[in-house]
Protein backbone atom coordinates (compact mmCIF):
# COMPACT_ATOMS: atom_id res chain seq x y z
CA UNK A 1 0.00 0.00 0.00
CA UNK A 2 1.47 3.47 -1.47
CA UNK A 3 1.14 6.36 0.92
CA UNK A 4 -0.35 9.79 0.32
CA UNK A 5 2.31 12.27 -0.95
CA UNK A 6 0.59 15.43 -0.61
CA UNK A 7 -1.19 15.85 3.11
CA UNK A 8 -4.29 17.80 2.51
CA UNK A 9 -2.98 19.32 5.54
CA UNK A 10 -0.24 20.64 4.07
CA UNK A 11 -2.21 22.55 1.44
CA UNK A 12 -2.98 24.85 4.12
CA UNK A 13 -1.38 27.83 5.08
CA UNK A 14 2.15 27.57 6.32
CA UNK A 15 0.86 29.36 9.74
CA UNK A 16 -2.42 27.15 9.83
CA UNK A 17 -0.18 23.95 9.55
CA UNK A 18 1.72 25.70 12.38
CA UNK A 19 -1.50 25.92 14.79
CA UNK A 20 -2.40 22.10 13.52
CA UNK A 21 0.82 21.04 14.70
CA UNK A 22 0.52 23.08 17.95
CA UNK A 23 -3.23 21.04 18.11
CA UNK A 24 -1.70 17.77 17.79
CA UNK A 25 1.00 18.26 20.21
CA UNK A 26 -1.72 19.44 22.66
CA UNK A 27 -3.88 16.59 22.96
CA UNK A 28 -6.82 18.01 20.12
CA UNK A 29 -8.53 15.43 18.59
CA UNK A 30 -8.24 14.41 14.83
CA UNK A 31 -12.17 15.80 14.55
CA UNK A 32 -11.36 18.84 16.57
CA UNK A 33 -9.16 19.83 14.33
CA UNK A 34 -10.69 18.48 11.14
CA UNK A 35 -13.53 20.39 12.53
CA UNK A 36 -11.66 23.54 12.86
CA UNK A 37 -9.79 23.29 9.69
CA UNK A 38 -13.05 23.12 7.72
CA UNK A 39 -14.40 26.16 9.53
CA UNK A 40 -11.89 28.06 7.82
CA UNK A 41 -12.83 26.69 4.06
CA UNK A 42 -13.94 29.22 2.90
CA UNK A 43 -11.01 31.43 3.58
CA UNK A 44 -8.59 28.30 2.53
CA UNK A 45 -10.38 26.49 0.07
CA UNK A 46 -9.28 23.66 1.55
CA UNK A 47 -11.89 21.06 3.21
CA UNK A 48 -10.50 17.85 5.09
CA UNK A 49 -11.50 14.95 7.10
CA UNK A 50 -10.48 14.00 10.15
CA UNK A 51 -8.93 10.59 8.58
CA UNK A 52 -7.01 12.78 6.38
CA UNK A 53 -5.60 15.06 9.70
CA UNK A 54 -5.56 11.31 11.44
CA UNK A 55 -2.91 10.19 8.40
CA UNK A 56 -1.12 13.75 8.40
CA UNK A 57 -1.20 13.59 12.64
CA UNK A 58 0.60 10.19 12.80
CA UNK A 59 2.95 10.96 10.78
CA UNK A 60 3.89 14.10 12.23
CA UNK A 61 3.76 12.84 15.53
CA UNK A 62 6.11 9.73 14.52
CA UNK A 63 8.56 12.50 13.38
CA UNK A 64 8.00 14.61 16.63
CA UNK A 65 9.20 11.32 18.76
CA UNK A 66 12.01 10.27 16.45
CA UNK A 67 13.36 13.67 16.94
CA UNK A 68 12.62 13.33 20.36
CA UNK A 69 14.36 10.44 20.86
CA UNK A 70 17.86 11.59 18.73
CA UNK A 71 18.20 14.69 20.96
CA UNK A 72 17.82 12.93 23.94
CA UNK A 73 20.56 10.23 22.80
CA UNK A 74 22.67 13.41 21.73
CA UNK A 75 22.38 14.47 25.48
CA UNK A 76 23.02 10.92 26.74
CA UNK A 77 26.33 10.75 24.29
CA UNK A 78 27.23 14.40 25.49
CA UNK A 79 26.61 13.64 29.31
CA UNK A 80 28.73 10.22 28.63
CA UNK A 81 31.31 11.79 26.40
CA UNK A 82 32.86 14.50 28.87
CA UNK A 83 35.62 12.97 29.79
CA UNK A 84 36.63 10.88 27.00
CA UNK A 85 38.23 11.48 23.81
CA UNK A 86 36.42 14.18 21.30
CA UNK A 87 36.85 10.80 18.78
CA UNK A 88 34.65 8.85 20.59
CA UNK A 89 32.26 11.78 20.89
CA UNK A 90 32.26 12.07 17.15
CA UNK A 91 31.74 8.88 16.49
CA UNK A 92 28.49 8.41 18.87
CA UNK A 93 27.34 11.02 16.83
CA UNK A 94 28.00 9.80 13.51
CA UNK A 95 26.09 6.30 14.22
CA UNK A 96 23.31 8.68 14.98
CA UNK A 97 23.13 10.70 12.15
CA UNK A 98 23.50 7.64 10.08
CA UNK A 99 20.50 5.97 12.32
CA UNK A 100 18.74 8.86 11.16
CA UNK A 101 19.94 8.81 7.44
CA UNK A 102 18.98 5.04 7.16
CA UNK A 103 14.97 6.16 8.25
CA UNK A 104 14.87 8.55 5.79
CA UNK A 105 15.97 6.20 3.28
CA UNK A 106 13.58 3.76 4.59
CA UNK A 107 10.94 6.52 4.24
CA UNK A 108 11.59 7.49 1.04
CA UNK A 109 11.22 4.03 -0.19
CA UNK A 110 7.90 3.49 1.70
CA UNK A 111 6.97 6.40 -0.22
CA UNK A 112 7.70 4.60 -3.58
CA UNK A 113 11.31 5.06 -3.74
CA UNK A 114 10.86 8.63 -4.73
CA UNK A 115 14.25 10.30 -5.23
CA UNK A 116 14.32 14.02 -5.31
CA UNK A 117 16.99 16.40 -4.35
CA UNK A 118 16.18 16.02 -0.38
CA UNK A 119 17.23 12.04 -0.72
CA UNK A 120 20.20 12.83 -3.17
CA UNK A 121 21.40 15.38 -0.42
CA UNK A 122 20.65 12.75 2.50
CA UNK A 123 22.32 9.82 0.14
CA UNK A 124 25.50 12.42 0.23
CA UNK A 125 25.61 13.37 3.79
CA UNK A 126 25.19 9.46 4.47
CA UNK A 127 29.19 8.94 2.16
CA UNK A 128 30.50 11.95 3.97
CA UNK A 129 29.34 10.23 7.31
CA UNK A 130 31.50 6.93 5.86
CA UNK A 131 34.44 8.71 4.72
CA UNK A 132 34.80 10.74 7.92
CA UNK A 133 34.44 7.35 9.95
CA UNK A 134 37.23 5.63 7.78
CA UNK A 135 39.20 8.59 8.59
CA UNK A 136 38.56 8.34 12.30
CA UNK A 137 39.23 4.98 12.21
CA UNK A 138 43.12 5.40 10.72
CA UNK A 139 43.30 8.40 13.41
CA UNK A 140 42.33 5.85 16.24
CA UNK A 141 44.77 3.08 14.43
CA UNK A 142 47.88 5.40 14.64
CA UNK A 143 47.04 6.37 17.81
CA UNK A 144 47.10 3.05 19.45
CA UNK A 145 50.09 2.41 16.84
CA UNK A 146 52.11 5.43 18.49
CA UNK A 147 50.82 4.41 22.06
CA UNK A 148 52.24 0.95 21.67
CA UNK A 149 55.76 2.25 20.72
CA UNK A 150 55.55 4.73 23.64
CA UNK A 151 54.94 1.48 25.90
CA UNK A 152 57.42 -0.58 24.44
CA UNK A 153 60.10 2.13 24.87
CA UNK A 154 59.37 2.97 28.39
CA UNK A 155 59.68 -0.78 29.04
CA UNK A 156 63.11 -0.69 26.98
CA UNK A 157 64.31 2.61 28.90
CA UNK A 158 62.61 1.05 32.03
CA UNK A 159 64.37 -2.32 32.43
CA UNK A 160 67.63 -0.02 31.35
CA UNK A 161 66.90 2.01 34.38
CA UNK A 162 66.30 -1.16 36.67
CA UNK A 163 62.41 -0.33 36.85
CA UNK A 164 60.97 -3.76 38.68
CA UNK A 165 57.64 -5.73 36.97
CA UNK A 166 55.57 -4.31 39.11
CA UNK A 167 56.03 -0.43 38.13
CA UNK A 168 56.40 -1.29 34.38
CA UNK A 169 53.11 -3.25 34.37
CA UNK A 170 51.20 -0.24 36.16
CA UNK A 171 52.83 2.19 33.42
CA UNK A 172 51.34 -0.16 31.00
CA UNK A 173 48.10 -0.30 32.33
CA UNK A 174 48.08 3.35 32.83
CA UNK A 175 49.16 4.02 28.92
CA UNK A 176 46.71 1.67 27.93
CA UNK A 177 43.90 3.01 29.84
CA UNK A 178 43.51 6.04 27.76
CA UNK A 179 43.48 3.98 24.13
Amino acid sequence: MSRRKHSKVLQLPPEIVEAVNKKLTTGATYREIADWINQMADKTGVEVSHMAVQRYGKDFLSRLEKLRIAREQAKAIIEDSKDRPATEMTEAASNLAVQLIQETLMAAQDAGGIVNKQLIETMKALAQLERSSVQREKLKLEFRQKAEKAVQAIEETGRQKGLDAETLAYIKEQVYGIL
